[in-house]
């Protein structure tokens, strides 16, 4: 167990909050669309997703995406054995951001949600400098 960092153990939780928005979003779409619709090759549109579909679609993308810089910083942590102040701080708040983007997200509250992606986004780059200062 000694091999698992803390910032490991927050790109699990960072998972575990992207499934959860990958799932939140089949589930709507299942209930807008129908049965149907989810289980067709998916060549055409949903027939209707409303407001809440498209901002839980675009949640999931944008957790990817979030997901596409964070793995690379905790994989490099991990691989150079670096761990401290900067790289163990900046990745809970990456990780509380993202939880609370989510709903935010979903429910359209827009500066909050903006707010919750800056914070975000300057935690990245705080594991950065962490992982730079420790180098």
């Amino acid at each position: 167990m000694d091999a698992i960092t803390y910032e490991l153990w927050m790109l699990f939780v960072a998972f575990g909050i992207t499934e959860f928005s990958i799932f939140a979003q089949g589930m709507h779409l299942g209930a807008t669309a129908g049965n149907a619709y989810v289980v067709s090759d998916r060549s055409e549109p949903a027939p209707f997703e409303g407001p809440m579909g498209g901002r839980l679609a675009r949640n999931v993308r944008n957790q990817i995406e979030g997901m596409a810089l964070f793995v690379p910083l905790v994989l490099i942590a991990s691989l150079a054995g670096i761990s401290n102040g900067w790289t163990q701080t900046a990745a809970l708040v990456f990780v509380c951001a993202r939880l609370a983007y989510v709903p935010l997200y979903a429910f359209g509250i827009k500066g909050l949600r903006s707010m919750a992606w800056t914070v975000g986004f300057f935690a990245l780059l705080a594991f950065a400098w962490g992982l730079y200062s420790a180098a």
